[in-house]
């Protein structure tokens, strides 16, 4: 019976090739329609006329007489494969295609390669295009690396190696691959596979990336961010570069997705159709739809262990908590039962198994067995609550589903004779008697049928459990499960170990997020456990406000994941959700949103403005973000000074755009770099650096701190009715609060009270000079990976400081070079390394980066609620919100709580939690924020004063920040109006604070200087209007040194009598000297004229 299936699903389809579908009966589909009337041209000349050209009705005359000839010569390049290899290449649905899509290649620029996971895109079309010259060819059109992007690391490095093992080629010689913080590529490289954020870099080097023959785009079909971009960049390059060749390969490509965007490519691009190597798969819909999907996952994967035959089992669960705490469970339960001593079974004496062996052969089929009902709901008592965001629908899903059946087939039309097969009852009970005799059951038919139509007692009498002696019996598996975790934060060699072999008698159980989804096939799997449920980050671009929430997964992503039982045999996927609410679109989309649609854009904004594309909205996206979301990027880029008012890039702002990371975590490295080239007195530059790489890195991970301390959970609330026995147990509790003590104390060695950046930047400068790292993240409870993540990007940043010195004069680093900074960086390990000054500046670079996310104490907001009174988190506003947030308790800010800080984050989950706090200094905001404060008119009180070392003339004003209208203090800002500046200019001259020998005469005035400022008395008005007259004209102002320079230069005795007159008459035979030594000091700076700078004059 398995191998008649495996027959039918194998089976090629014989029709398929390059889909520009020819007109049949049936109604056409969306992409169909938009594929109508469309002709594809060719880039080159055909070699097999497989494309048809839809846009002439009739084909033309020469056309159908003209054999078109190959004008490429024939490429051989030797590849010798292992004999497992070849073998098993044969049975890869796509070798039959290659023929097809390489002519398709051959003839159009770009190609679009549709293939179901497990057909052999991934490993095969690169070696397609290797085999025929590309990447090894000196020919023009084949010159160049064969490019290949993968949206995850750990695809990246499994494919490279397998690629390079079947080719028989070595990995890091002529198979490379680059990731973030790892590359093995040598001079020889003809495949290099990379992630896309890789190849968008390379795209900012070179745009026509003249280095590359091919660019493959693997898993298109998921449309993160970087695919969407680097498929609008490649519809442009193609254009320039007419040899380059583009192929989008994909499990659930929607055609229409590219096809009805008109801005992004001139012709439609082919679809080559590749056919599945799938084994069947039988899916299996839970009758109801269970808000505790944990707790069904749990029991479901111990009845497929106790009832099912072998096969390893892959649970899809939303996030790396329910990873961790799934796994501890089923490996608990595993080694409770695997000690336990196996008890006899009566009758059991000729190795009869238990009743419940034949009941689970019938059960994978689901005829009417009930697999939850041998385990006691107390097994899952002790699991964490995990929010559902289908609460408010199961009372429907119920009702729709109590009639359901608990079976569901996906089907195609080569499925019909198989269904028809099931409706009928005498085939059913056929059926049952195949699957018996398969699983060792002996009886003769006719026992079967007679049992079929009362199952219940057929069940219940153990003399149907008995073996025939002539059959060979397949033993249920009751082995020792082995449990592993999968999800993209685990480190390499954990994630490699679900590839490793299983011991015999032992049961592989995956339990993984959607991770495993796409790319990776996990040998051995025969059952899938689809929850159904994903954890997605939304993102509110107005507020800046970040949700996790757990969903439905789409229609697509379901496939995908059923898929996954059917690579390596038949296989069946159990759904955890009732086949009525997988009906529902507004439930189950068929396919998820597109990730540019949920995520900030402000860094895919600065890095298309960087490449020359002024208007982004024209950007050829093949979904393009909301207007609203690009307004409020282009806001946050002109409030971090990337972009000027105009929208145009700032030297800020091209700087910025080096760096592979939000603009955000740039903007602080840039303006350190700027205030320790700019401000003296720093003695430990060098260092204050590389703490600032640190500082960076740390803002661009999750925090990395694991455990949460005592009764409080991770919102920092209370716990209640804490439900785990072990927890309520005194004792236990009496351990835990212990651990959790050496865990703060540990904690504190490197904790920075004003900020949780430089606390883990602490940390992780700890976690380098660690001997043992592992350890110290055990000791320390932090997370191992992302320290070693976080340890890499410092590097690499630090790398593009010294790369970028040498592009940019305003932000090249002059205090060493990266020996240095290693080295200071390296060289205090003390417990508060850094000083007062030293932390204020590294405030001020974390300030300019999230200035716009500013947050002020609430001393005044009362708890409304009960629930409120619960929180110890202290109450802020924040700028972006009417709604109050709360500074999370395992901050390290959350003991000194500040009057005003900056967050990295807002995180919804009861209640709004800032996460990334620091201390910062009002006058901060005036500085980096400008322009979102309010400014008042000129103030009289404190008095306007010249600034000798900035040669400006300043007034006072009281600004307002956010919409909150909160109060800053006083600022000074440069005098606009004319006549004012000229007139605060005039009244310093005379005081000496333009040029200091005037100070020594001020006794022999016969005025006060700061008549200039107001109404001029009879008295002192031909004074005073005589000067003013004299420092305007229509020419030339003088409202600052150098404009008093440039005017004496043309005429020395500009202002002579003009000045003389304020002096007593006393004076005026020793004003000729003075006048002399006002020349000689003109000449000067304001630093040299002013060596410790002045006090403002306030009055």
């Amino acid at each position: 019976m398995n191998g008649a299936g495996k027959d039918v699903e194998c089976q090629p389809m014989m029709d398929v090739g390059v889909s520009i579908p020819e007109a049949v009966a049936e109604e056409p589909s969306d992409d169909a329609h938009m594929l109508e009337n469309q002709k594809i041209q060719s880039s080159s000349p055909s070699c097999s006329g497989a494309l048809l050209d839809l846009q002439d009705k009739e084909p033309r005359r020469e056309e159908a007489t003209t054999v078109k000839e190959c004008i490429n010569p024939p490429i051989v390049v030797p590849v010798s494969r292992p004999h497992e290899v070849e073998k098993a290449r044969r049975d890869l649905p796509i070798i039959m295609m290659e023929q097809e899509i390489m002519e398709a290649i051959y003839e159009n620029s770009i190609v679009i390669l549709c293939g179901e996971t497990g057909c052999g895109k991934t490993t095969q079309v690169p070696q397609f295009l290797y085999e025929a010259g590309f990447g090894t060819s000196e020919q023009a059109d084949r010159k160049g690396i064969i490019g290949i992007t993968q949206p995850r690391r750990v695809a990246v490095l499994t494919t490279a190696r397998r690629v390079s093992y079947e080719l028989g080629l070595e990995l890091g010689r002529e198979v490379g691959f680059q990731v973030r913080h790892d590359q093995m590529i040598g001079s020889e490289c003809s495949i290099n596979f990379m992630t896309d954020g890789i190849l968008l870099r390379e795209i900012q080097r070179d745009f026509s990336l003249k280095k590359f023959s091919v660019i493959i785009l693997d898993e298109a079909h998921e449309r993160n961010l970087n695919t969407d971009i680097l498929i609008g960049m490649l519809s442009r390059i193609i254009r320039i570069r007419k040899t380059l060749k583009v192929v989008l390969m994909s499990a659930t490509l929607q055609l229409k997705d590219f096809t009805s965007n008109i801005r992004l490519f001139d012709m439609i691009p082919p679809a080559v159709k590749v056919p599945v190597r799938q084994f069947p798969v039988t899916v299996h819909f839970s009758k109801r739809t269970n808000d505790d999907y944990l707790g069904q996952a749990y029991k479901k994967v111990l009845s497929i262990h106790k009832r099912l035959p072998p096969g390893g089992i892959l649970v899809f669960v939303t996030g790396q908590r329910e990873v961790d705490y799934l796994c501890q469970k089923l490996q608990s339960v595993s080694k409770a039962q695997t000690t336990r001593k196996p008890e006899k079974v009566d009758g059991d004496d000729n190795g009869q198994c238990p009743e419940t062996d034949k009941k689970g052969n019938f059960e994978a089929f689901d005829l009417d067995s009930d697999m939850y009902s041998s385990y006691d709901e107390e097994d899952m008592n002790a699991r964490p609550k995990f929010d559902s965001s289908d609460s408010e629908m199961e009372s429907e899903m119920d009702i729709d589903t109590d009639d359901e059946e608990s079976v569901a087939y996906e089907t195609t039309e080569e499925d019909a004779p198989v269904l028809a097969f099931f409706k009928d009852a005498e085939s059913s009970s056929v059926l049952k008697t195949s699957f018996g005799a398969l699983s060792g059951i002996s009886g003769p038919p006719e026992s079967v049928e007679k049992s079929s139509g009362a199952k219940g007692e057929e069940r219940s009498s153990p003399s149907v459990c008995c073996f025939s002696q002539s059959i060979e019996h397949k033993p249920i598996s009751h082995g020792r499960l082995r449990v592993l975790p999968l999800y993209a934060m685990l480190s390499a060699s954990q994630q490699l170990q679900v590839f490793q072999d299983i011991p015999d008698g032992e049961r592989l159980v995956v339990v993984a997020t959607n991770v495993a989804e796409t790319s990776l096939t996990i040998p051995g799997i025969k059952y899938v456990v689809d929850t159904g449920k994903e954890k997605v980050k939304n993102y509110d671009h107005a507020t800046g406000m970040a949700t996790y929430k757990i969903q439905w997964i789409s229609k697509a992503s379901a496939s995908q994941r059923a898929g996954r039982a059917g690579r390596t045999g038949p296989g069946h996927c159990y759904r955890l959700y009732s086949a009525a609410a997988y009906g529902k679109d507004n439930l189950f989309p068929k396919i998820a949103e597109p990730e540019i649609k949920k995520i900030p854009v402000e860094d895919t904004v600065l890095m298309l403005k960087f490449m020359g594309i002024d208007k982004v909205a024209n950007f050829p996206f093949p979904t393009p973000p909301d207007k609203e979301n690009l307004v409020e990027a282009e806001r946050c880029l002109r409030t971090l000074e990337a972009l000027d008012s105009q929208g145009k890039l700032t030297p800020m702002g091209k700087s910025m755009a080096q760096y592979p990371m939000s603009p955000r975590h740039s903007r602080l490295l840039l303006t350190v770099i700027k205030i320790l080239k700019s401000q003296q007195g720093f003695a430990r530059s060098n260092f204050i650096l590389g703490y600032a790489a640190a500082a960076a890195s740390a803002l661009n991970f999750t925090n990395p701190f694991r455990k949460q301390l005592d009764e409080y959970d991770a919102n920092g609330e209370l716990k209640e009715n804490n439900s785990d026995p072990e927890v309520n147990d005194p004792q236990e509790r009496k351990r835990q609060k212990k651990i959790n003590a050496m865990v703060r104390e540990m904690q504190e060695n490197f904790c920075n009270h004003s900020s949780d950046a430089l606390t883990i930047a602490h940390a992780l400068q700890l976690f380098e000079l660690s001997e043992n790292r592992e350890e110290f993240c055990e000791v320390n409870s932090l997370h191992f990976k992302t320290m070693e993540e976080m340890s890499k990007l410092r590097k690499q940043l630090l790398r593009l400081i010294f790369h970028h010195s040498k592009l940019c004069e305003e932000f090249a680093w002059t205090f060493g070079d990266s020996e240095d900074v290693e080295q200071a960086w390296k060289g205090d390990s003390s417990k508060r390394p850094l000083q007062m000054n030293e932390e204020e500046l590294l405030r001020q670079g974390i300030c300019a980066g999230w200035a716009d996310r500013v947050a002020r104490r609430n001393h005044t907001y009362s708890r409304s609620s009960e629930d409120d009174g619960k929180v110890r988190a202290v109450c802020y506003q924040s700028c972006a919100l009417n709604d109050m947030i709360y500074l999370h308790r395992s901050s390290s800010v959350a003991q000194t709580a500040p009057e005003l800080v900056v967050y990295s984050e807002l995180l919804k989950t009861k209640r709004s939690y800032m996460h990334g706090v620091t201390t910062v200094k009002p006058e901060w905001l005036l500085k980096y924020a400008s322009s979102l404060c309010t400014f008042s008119a000129p103030l009289e009180d404190p008095k306007p004063y010249y600034d000798p070392l900035k040669d400006q003339v300043y007034c006072y004003v009281s600004p307002i920040f956010s919409r909150h209208n909160w109060q800053i203090p006083l600022h000074s800002l440069p005098i606009k109006d004319d006549d004012r500046r000229q007139r605060v200019f005039a009244c310093a001259l005379l005081k000496g604070d333009v040029l200091p020998c005037l100070r020594d005469v001020r006794a022999f005035l016969a005025l006060s200087p700061s008549a200039v400022l107001g109404p001029a008395s009879q008295s002192c008005q031909t004074r005073v209007g005589d000067l003013v007259s004299k420092m305007k004209t229509k020419k030339r102002l003088i409202d600052c040194r150098a404009a008093l320079r440039d005017a004496w230069n043309a005429d020395p005795d500009v202002l002579y009598p003009e000045m003389k007159v304020w002096f007593q008459d006393r004076f005026h035979s020793q004003f000729g000297v003075l006048w002399d030594k006002m020349h000689q000091e003109i000449l000067l700076e304001g630093h040299e004229l002013f060596p410790k700078r002045p006090k403002k004059v306030k009055g």
